[in-house]
Protein backbone atom coordinates (compact mmCIF):
# COMPACT_ATOMS: atom_id res chain seq x y z
CA UNK A 1 0.00 0.00 0.00
CA UNK A 2 1.46 3.34 -1.03
CA UNK A 3 0.41 5.07 2.19
CA UNK A 4 1.48 2.43 4.72
CA UNK A 5 3.21 5.21 6.63
CA UNK A 6 0.95 8.17 5.86
CA UNK A 7 2.51 10.59 8.37
CA UNK A 8 4.66 12.30 5.73
CA UNK A 9 1.69 12.70 3.37
CA UNK A 10 -0.47 14.07 6.18
CA UNK A 11 2.16 16.59 7.24
CA UNK A 12 2.66 17.61 3.60
CA UNK A 13 -1.10 18.01 3.13
CA UNK A 14 -1.59 20.13 6.25
CA UNK A 15 1.37 22.38 5.41
CA UNK A 16 0.20 22.76 1.82
CA UNK A 17 -3.42 23.41 2.88
CA UNK A 18 -2.32 26.19 5.24
CA UNK A 19 -0.02 27.71 2.62
CA UNK A 20 -2.77 27.57 -0.01
CA UNK A 21 -5.30 29.22 2.30
CA UNK A 22 -2.86 32.02 3.14
CA UNK A 23 -1.94 32.49 -0.53
CA UNK A 24 -5.54 32.63 -1.70
CA UNK A 25 -6.65 35.03 1.02
CA UNK A 26 -3.71 37.44 1.15
CA UNK A 27 -5.05 40.91 0.31
CA UNK A 28 -4.11 42.58 -2.95
CA UNK A 29 -2.42 39.70 -4.78
CA UNK A 30 -2.37 39.91 -8.59
CA UNK A 31 -0.98 36.96 -10.55
CA UNK A 32 -1.77 37.84 -14.17
CA UNK A 33 1.66 38.43 -15.68
CA UNK A 34 0.53 38.74 -19.29
CA UNK A 35 -2.20 41.36 -19.83
CA UNK A 36 -5.30 39.86 -21.42
CA UNK A 37 -4.43 36.25 -20.55
CA UNK A 38 -5.94 34.49 -17.54
CA UNK A 39 -2.80 32.60 -16.55
CA UNK A 40 -4.07 32.60 -12.98
CA UNK A 41 -6.63 29.97 -14.00
CA UNK A 42 -3.80 27.50 -14.63
CA UNK A 43 -2.46 28.32 -11.17
CA UNK A 44 -5.90 27.62 -9.70
CA UNK A 45 -6.12 24.26 -11.50
CA UNK A 46 -2.67 23.23 -10.33
CA UNK A 47 -3.09 24.47 -6.77
CA UNK A 48 -6.37 22.68 -6.12
CA UNK A 49 -5.26 19.62 -8.05
CA UNK A 50 -2.25 19.39 -5.72
CA UNK A 51 -4.47 19.99 -2.65
CA UNK A 52 -6.80 17.15 -3.61
CA UNK A 53 -3.94 14.86 -4.64
CA UNK A 54 -2.17 15.33 -1.30
CA UNK A 55 -5.44 14.75 0.57
CA UNK A 56 -5.87 11.51 -1.38
CA UNK A 57 -2.38 10.36 -0.41
CA UNK A 58 -2.99 10.80 3.33
CA UNK A 59 -4.73 7.44 3.62
CA UNK A 60 -7.87 9.01 5.10
CA UNK A 61 -9.72 7.90 1.96
CA UNK A 62 -9.08 4.93 -0.30
CA UNK A 63 -9.20 6.28 -3.86
CA UNK A 64 -8.90 2.75 -5.25
CA UNK A 65 -12.61 2.29 -4.56
CA UNK A 66 -15.49 4.44 -5.77
CA UNK A 67 -16.59 5.43 -2.25
CA UNK A 68 -13.19 6.77 -1.32
CA UNK A 69 -12.76 8.52 -4.66
CA UNK A 70 -16.22 10.07 -4.49
CA UNK A 71 -15.64 11.25 -0.91
CA UNK A 72 -12.33 12.73 -1.97
CA UNK A 73 -13.98 14.43 -4.94
CA UNK A 74 -16.80 15.81 -2.79
CA UNK A 75 -14.41 17.24 -0.22
CA UNK A 76 -12.08 18.64 -2.89
CA UNK A 77 -14.90 20.36 -4.79
CA UNK A 78 -16.52 21.70 -1.60
CA UNK A 79 -13.23 23.11 -0.36
CA UNK A 80 -12.45 24.60 -3.77
CA UNK A 81 -15.79 26.42 -3.77
CA UNK A 82 -15.51 27.40 -0.10
CA UNK A 83 -12.04 28.83 -0.65
CA UNK A 84 -13.12 30.95 -3.60
CA UNK A 85 -16.39 31.97 -1.95
CA UNK A 86 -14.67 33.06 1.26
CA UNK A 87 -12.57 35.52 -0.72
CA UNK A 88 -15.71 37.66 -1.01
CA UNK A 89 -15.50 38.40 2.73
CA UNK A 90 -14.53 42.09 2.92
CA UNK A 91 -11.64 41.65 5.40
CA UNK A 92 -9.67 39.74 2.76
CA UNK A 93 -10.00 42.54 0.19
CA UNK A 94 -10.44 39.93 -2.55
CA UNK A 95 -13.28 39.14 -4.92
CA UNK A 96 -15.23 36.03 -5.84
CA UNK A 97 -14.68 35.04 -9.47
CA UNK A 98 -16.77 32.34 -11.15
CA UNK A 99 -13.93 31.47 -13.55
CA UNK A 100 -11.57 30.99 -10.60
CA UNK A 101 -14.15 28.78 -8.85
CA UNK A 102 -14.53 26.62 -11.97
CA UNK A 103 -10.77 26.34 -12.33
CA UNK A 104 -10.57 25.26 -8.67
CA UNK A 105 -13.19 22.56 -9.32
CA UNK A 106 -11.36 21.35 -12.45
CA UNK A 107 -8.18 21.14 -10.37
CA UNK A 108 -9.97 19.07 -7.73
CA UNK A 109 -11.29 16.72 -10.44
CA UNK A 110 -7.83 16.30 -11.93
CA UNK A 111 -6.33 15.74 -8.47
CA UNK A 112 -8.79 12.92 -7.79
CA UNK A 113 -8.11 11.39 -11.20
CA UNK A 114 -4.34 11.56 -10.66
CA UNK A 115 -4.33 10.09 -7.17
CA UNK A 116 -6.80 7.37 -8.18
CA UNK A 117 -4.66 6.30 -11.14
CA UNK A 118 -1.40 6.38 -9.20
CA UNK A 119 -2.72 4.52 -6.18
CA UNK A 120 -4.44 1.89 -8.33
CA UNK A 121 -1.26 1.42 -10.34
CA UNK A 122 0.95 1.16 -7.25
CA UNK A 123 -1.49 -0.89 -5.15
CA UNK A 124 -4.39 -2.43 -7.10
CA UNK A 125 -7.57 -3.26 -5.16
CA UNK A 126 -7.83 -6.83 -4.07
CA UNK A 127 -10.89 -8.85 -4.99
CA UNK A 128 -12.48 -10.75 -2.13
CA UNK A 129 -12.05 -14.49 -2.21
CA UNK A 130 -15.25 -16.50 -2.78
Amino acid sequence: MIWKNPRLWRVAFVLYAVALFVATHKPGVHVNVVPGWRLDLLIHVGAFGAWTFLLGMTGWFDPRHWRGASALLTIGVCYALLDEGSQAIPIFERVFDVADALANVVGALLGVAAVTMIVRWMDPPRKPRP
